[in-house]
């Protein structure tokens, strides 16, 4: 029998591969916040590994199809309710990876929970540490994209303060990627 973190990552590579295109680059993003989160778990052996790893792989599952009249959070914990209670999955924690999944984005919705704090954090981190900056940016640059790099930037560095030592780690990049964003921003071909 597969446990529930199994359950959830064949889920959502299943849902990748279903949707037959991955334009924000998930399958990646989210093996990087997976990475970042047992890095934090480490340091919080109080918190529910199982809660905070099943919400690292749906976190992101409402991004497909893309629904711009609707945040993927929202989306997300949708898809994800209805994924654990097909599976049997216990109530409470199901709320909890809930929590987890509509909170990680700092938006409308505020992570109150230590492991919802995990994997808002590990998911900024993980930006730090991919091309989705330059991704975005480039779209923005060349496609006219509206999302603005730079903002998502600054957020993402907001988010990171739930735990300052990952802050502080990370701050370099952090610093890297503006001067990098800005710079090319200036250039002109």
């Amino acid at each position: 029998m597969n446990s529930i973190i199994e359950k959830s990552k064949e889920t959502f590579f299943n849902y990748i591969n279903e949707a037959g295109l991955d334009p924000y680059t998930l399958k990646n993003h989210v093996v990087e916040v997976e990475r970042w989160a047992k890095k934090i778990l480490k340091t919080h052996p109080e918190a529910d590994e199982e809660t905070v790893l099943v919400g690292v792989w749906l976190h992101d599952f409402g991004h497909y199809p893309i629904n711009s009249n609707e945040d993927h959070a929202i989306t997300g914990e949708r898809k994800a309710k209805a994924l654990l209670e097909k599976e049997g999955f216990d109530k409470e924690k199901t709320k909890q990876i809930l929590h987890c999944i509509r909170s990680h984005r700092c938006k409308d919705v505020m992570p109150e929970t230590l492991e919802a704090k995990i994997l808002a954090c590990a998911d900024s981190a993980s930006h730090f540490t991919s091309t989705m900056y330059f991704d975005i940016f480039y779209r923005q640059k060349m496609e006219n994209y509206s999302y603005r790099a730079l903002d998502k930037i600054e957020r993402d560095y907001r988010d990171l303060a739930f735990f300052p030592e990952i802050k502080e780690e990370l701050t370099p990049l952090y610093k890297a990627w503006l001067n990098l964003l800005n710079s090319y921003d200036k250039l002109e071909y």
